[in-house]
């Protein structure tokens, strides 16, 4: 197995060594993760062998660097506003069944997404991608009445802008069966893990909530499509004098949708490099697929399981 000079992400688990109740001070210790790497002695270093990517890291560097950037770098950390699934999800049933029974739905004009990037000037970013859409919704565009077509788009809308606020992203757009989201930075790692939670939660929600509920109202069980993908995106100005809005241009952008439009019904695919950047809990879920595209030598992964 190679030996590596580059420092990806790194997976610790840490253990509270001492609580000084006077002063309030917490004194932990930090380990990498057992789940993910091995120790190995080679020609007298020693050295981290992480299991995903099989590499071996000098462990020496690996504490030099971490120790370098606790001077310099600050902490960064950035939850999803709630954690735990059912407090987040199980209160949208009711909002669902009062939605699907409404007959006008209020307009409120809202786009926390140009509030974002309005303050980006062509920046370049790196960023993770989400891109969903719904698979065979010109069928069922056919086969529902309008109200009634109408009704669905907007109720799938509204729910997954809801989980993707919850998990710190933004809706990008709207593509009438589908959905672009972003998770911005400050923190590479933690915005990755955000949205392939965010992938999950959208998967759970629809299958095991949403679902139930449209076929006891008379609609059709939704099926969808996931794809996600991590890299440097630029935001740009869109449009002239009649409608302008802030976009997200670059090659993640085209990777995403089209590992999207590469995936089974109702699966999430996602790219190498977000997968790379994945929580050791997600790690043990991403299983390689072996699709037909032009990027033959980026690997495509599928997320398996629930939360």
């Amino acid at each position: 197995m190679p030996l590596s000079d580059k420092i990806g992400r790194m997976d610790f688990i840490q253990h509270i060594e001492n609580l000084d109740e006077e002063t309030g001070i917490v004194t932990f210790r930090f380990e990498p993760d057992p789940k993910r790497y091995d120790r190995k002695l080679i020609d007298g270093e020693w050295y981290l062998f992480d299991k995903f990517d099989e590499i071996h890291i000098l462990e020496k560097e690996v504490y030099n660097k971490l120790m370098k950037n606790l001077g310099k770098l600050p902490l960064r950390y950035n939850p999803p506003q709630e954690n735990d699934i059912e407090k987040l999800l199980l209160p949208r049933i009711d909002y669902i069944k009062h939605f699907l029974n409404i007959e006008v739905q209020n307009y409120n004009p809202v786009d926390k997404s140009e509030d974002f990037l309005s303050e980006l000037n062509n920046d370049t970013r790196k960023y993770t991608i989400l891109s969903i859409d719904l698979k065979g919704s010109t069928k069922l565009s056919q086969n529902l009445a309008p109200d009634k077509n109408v009704k669905l788009i907007s109720l799938f809308s509204r729910e997954m802008d809801y989980i993707v606020t919850n998990y710190q992203g933004f809706v990008l757009k709207y593509l009438g069966d589908g959905i672009i989201a972003y998770f911005p930075e400050p923190n590479f790692q933690g915005m990755t893990d955000n949205a392939v939670y965010c992938a999950s939660t959208m998967k759970l929600f629809i299958e095991k909530i949403m679902n139930p509920i449209l076929k006891s109202q008379g609609y059709p069980e939704l099926q969808f499509r996931i794809g996600l993908d991590s890299g440097e995106v630029t935001s740009i100005i869109i449009g002239g004098e009649n409608k302008q809005h802030k976009d997200l241009i670059g090659e993640t952008m085209n990777i995403v949708v089209k590992i999207q439009s590469k995936a089974d019904t109702n699966s999430i695919l996602v790219g190498d490099s977000t997968v790379r950047n994945s929580h050791t809990y997600w790690r043990e879920k991403f299983t390689e697929k072996q699709i037909d595209w032009e990027y033959k030598e980026y690997k495509i992964y599928e997320l398996k399981g629930f939360l």
